[in-house]
């Protein structure tokens, strides 16, 4: 049986009124018809696209049916030469166990789809494992 969280929905909502304040990461992912949210509030002046991908890892680690912990390394975005638009790269550690795994994922989208595409590297660099720990549980 075939596990992989699909990207569902991205914003970032104000906490607030000030320019300056503070802003909710939140990402809805489905999973088998099931609706998770992540959410992760980013201190003013902070990056944004990291508290989109943290988000993600958020909702990943509750979508597992054990207990993981995710932490984001790097959110990234990229201007390659060889690319007409960005690609964003998100790095995350995973802790399965007494395992450690070191998550790499990446999208190529447009500037106006770049919060949409930081999620979804995020998912490019969990999935993989989401598969596997699910197939686990199914033995």
């Amino acid at each position: 049986m075939s596990y992989r969280l699909i990207l569902l929905d991205v914003q970032l909502k104000p906490l607030g009124s000030e320019a300056e304040a503070s802003k909710e990461a939140y990402v809805v992912l489905s999973l088998r018809g099931q609706r998770i949210a992540g959410r992760y509030v980013a201190a003013p002046g902070q990056d944004l696209l990291a508290a989109i991908a943290a988000a993600t890892l958020d909702a990943v680690q509750q979508a597992l049916p054990v207990a993981v912990e995710l932490d984001l390394r790097n959110a990234i975005r990229l201007s390659p030469q060889f690319l007409d638009s960005p690609l964003v790269v998100v790095i995350a550690d995973l802790y399965y166990g007494k395992t450690h795994f070191e998550l790499t994922g990446a999208c190529q989208c447009e500037d106006a789809t770049i919060q949409r595409g930081i999620a979804q590297a995020a998912l490019d660099a969990t999935n993989r494992l989401v598969s596997f720990i699910f197939s686990e549980q199914d033995e």
